[in-house]
C-alpha cells in the first residue's frame, strides 16, 4: 500500500489540514480521490514514509480510489 495525504474538499475547494491515508491505486499530487461514500479529497502529498505514521499505522484508513474524470466534470 502507499502512503498518501489528502486534503478533504468542500464544494470543491480544498479545505482543513491534510490526513495520511493507504492507497490502493497510484495516485499524483492533485488527484480528486474517493475517500469514503460522501466524501472527496485531493491529494496534496505522495510517498509518505513509514516513519512518519509508525505510531499510529494500525489506524490509517484507507482511500477508495480515483474519482473519475467524468464524475468530476459533472458534479
Amino acid at each position: 500500500m502507499r502512503l498518501v495525504k489528502v486534503r478533504f474538499l468542500k464544494n470543491g475547494v480544498p479545505s482543513g489540514r491534510p490526513y495520511t491515508y493507504e492507497s490502493p491505486v497510484d495516485v499524483q499530487v492533485n488527484d480528486i480521490v474517493q475517500i469514503s461514500i460522501g466524501s472527496q479529497g485531493i491529494v496534496t502529498e505522495t510517498g509518505v514514509p513509514e516513519e512518519e505514521v509508525a505510531a499510529f499505522r494500525d489506524k490509517l484508513k484507507s482511500i477508495i480510489g480515483l474519482v473519475e474524470k467524468e464524475e468530476k466534470e459533472g458534479e
